[in-house]
């Protein structure tokens, strides 16, 4: 993989199936420094997708926490396709939660230029990794 120039964040997402949280880890890496991005929720109809709502949810995170330090860039590194192709339009959005997530990326874009790169999951890339396992830990799958 060829190096992205900062900023950029890696996101991942993940889902426990035993307590029904859905959950993302990542970081935003700017100006030298790395930003944490994770979280959970048990939301009955967001966790009704599984580890795409952690993947969703990961990159909101990581687009409000590019915003919070006024970066006028981000590329997104991420594993998921719909990541970008919610964000941009080229999927359909059938349910309220990548309804919400297209608008929120949408309005985000006014003030930011986001930019999307795909990674392969699980292939060895440092980002990736440590974005996974921070998803995993944050629903208690490890």
């Amino acid at each position: 993989m060829e190096e992205i120039k900062e900023p950029y964040a890696f996101v991942d997402g993940s889902y426990n199936v035993a307590t029904k949280v859905y959950g993302c880890g990542g970081y935003v890496v700017a100006n030298g420094e790395s930003y944490p991005v994770q979280a959970s929720g048990d939301d009955p109809e967001m966790a009704s997708m599984r580890n795409v709502a952690g993947e969703i949810l990961g990159a909101t995170l990581a687009v409000k926490k590019a915003l919070e330090l006024s970066l006028s860039e981000l590329t997104i590194l991420y594993d998921y396709t719909g990541i970008e192709y919610w964000a941009t339009g080229a999927w359909k959005r059938n349910k309220k939660y990548t309804r919400a997530y297209y608008d929120f990326m949408q309005e985000a874009q006014k003030k930011i230029r986001l930019s999307f790169v795909h990674v392969k999951a699980h292939t060895g890339i440092p980002g990736n990794e440590d974005a996974d396992r921070m998803a995993k830990d944050a629903v208690g799958n490890r």
